[in-house]
C-alpha cells in the first residue's frame, strides 16, 4: 500500500498541476506513445475530484464526507471500519 501525504497546494497551484498533468498526458496520447507512469491517469482523476469538490465545499465538509475520506486520505470511515472487522 502507498503511504498518503499530505500537500498544502493553494488553489492556483492545484490548477496549474492539473493542467500541466492533462497537457503532457495528451501529448503521449498524440505521440501514440505510452506513459511511463501510466497511474498518473489515475492521480489526475484524483486530483480532479479534489478540485470538483472544493469549489462547492470547505475543507470541514470535506473531511466529513466519506467519499472523500476514502478518496484523498486513504483510510476507510469509521462505520465501514467496523463493516470490515472480523
Amino acid at each position: 500500500m502507498t503511504e498518503q501525504i499530505s500537500i498544502p497546494f493553494s488553489w492556483d497551484d492545484l490548477c496549474d498541476t492539473i493542467h500541466y498533468v492533462e497537457w503532457k498526458v495528451e501529448e503521449v496520447d498524440d505521440a501514440g506513445e505510452e506513459l511511463e507512469h501510466p497511474n498518473i491517469r489515475n492521480v489526475l482523476k484524483k486530483l480532479e475530484y479534489i478540485k470538483a469538490r472544493m469549489r462547492w465545499a470547505e475543507a470541514e465538509e470535506l473531511e466529513s464526507d466519506p467519499e472523500f475520506v476514502k478518496l484523498i486520505k486513504g483510510k476507510i470511515p469509521e462505520k465501514e471500519s467496523r463493516d470490515w472487522q472480523m
